[in-house]
């Protein structure tokens, strides 16, 4: 009992010693546009915009952050190109890459006015090439995953990137992982990103040989009430550099919760504002219906 008692009182100093309160007032430099989404072959153009707070004493809905009434504005090769329509809920765009003719090898940039929030302008970025991809193979195991095979051939640059999703009905996303290849690995720790919810997407630098190299993924097609899954399509893409530079980034934002490590800064490509513009060209595959 004494020792108890001994090793209670301590646990409370050092609980009670490690406590600390300062005052969190860092500079605010106003309330800007944040710009985040992406030009696609297949996809179109799609933008969201919404604006930044205070952090200190204020608490906004995410409705009430909606930027719906901004010019926005699509450049091509220089060139103004369209301004771009607002749909709703803080997005702007077309949905269909074919009415503006969006092509591998066009640079874009966007131009965004508010009149509340000014200006902002994105860095120029290039449409990258669609992948090429050989001896792609589906077969379901006996688990209740299935596992897709595919060898990237093109582009094989160093400085190519590239993304993978699984993707169902009314774009849900679901969840897949990779399998060991050949030797026994896991493929390309240091050059993979994730983004999205559960990491529903995974991005690779080619700088560790993404290309010309056989890879496996075992992907989720049944429920665990026994239910499988339907209309469920693979997304294999090429995506611009800053995208893959803001998931990595953004992945290092892990393990601050702890409070031990200087936060890392965020990428960002929108000038006078914050957010990504990014660029993607994808081809899908879709799986095989189980029964």
């Amino acid at each position: 009992m004494i020792k108890q008692a001994i090793y209670t009182f301590l646990m409370l100093v050092v609980l009670t010693s490690c406590t600390r309160y300062i005052d969190f007032s860092p500079k605010y430099e106003g309330d800007k546009m944040v710009v985040n989404g992406f030009i696609s072959t297949s996809e179109g153009v799609k933008i969201k915009i919404t604006h930044s707070i205070n952090p200190v004493g204020k608490y906004l809905y995410a409705d009430s952050l909606l930027v719906k009434n901004a010019v926005v504005t699509l450049y091509e090769n220089g060139a103004k190109l369209v301004e771009l329509p607002y749909s709703g809920n803080g997005f702007y765009g077309f949905p269909k890459a074919k009415e503006l003719n969006i092509a591998e090898g066009k640079k874009y940039k966007l131009m965004v006015q508010s009149n509340l929030y000014g200006k902002a302008e994105s860095e120029e970025i290039t449409i990258p090439k669609n992948p090429v991809v050989t001896d792609l193979s589906y077969e379901p195991t006996k688990t209740m995953d299935g596992l897709i095979s595919f060898i990237i051939k093109e582009p094989n640059k160093l400085d190519s990137y590239f993304y993978i999703e699984l993707v169902g009905p009314k774009n849900m996303y679901y969840y897949f992982k990779e399998y060991k290849n050949d030797e026994g690995n896991f493929y390309f720790e240091s050059c993979k990103a994730s983004v999205g919810h559960q990491n529903h997407m995974f991005l690779y630098s080619n700088y560790c040989g993404f290309t010309n190299t056989r890879h496996q993924y075992l992907i989720q097609t049944k429920s665990y009430d026994g239910t499988f899954y339907k209309d469920m399509v693979v997304n294999l893409g090429t995506v611009g550099q800053e995208f893959y530079e803001y998931a990595k980034s953004y992945n290092d934002l892990d393990g601050l919760e702890y409070g031990f490590a200087e936060p890392p800064i965020l990428k960002s490509n929108m000038k006078g504002g914050y957010g990504l513009f990014y660029a993607k060209n994808a081809i899908n595959f879709p799986i095989p219906p189980s029964k």
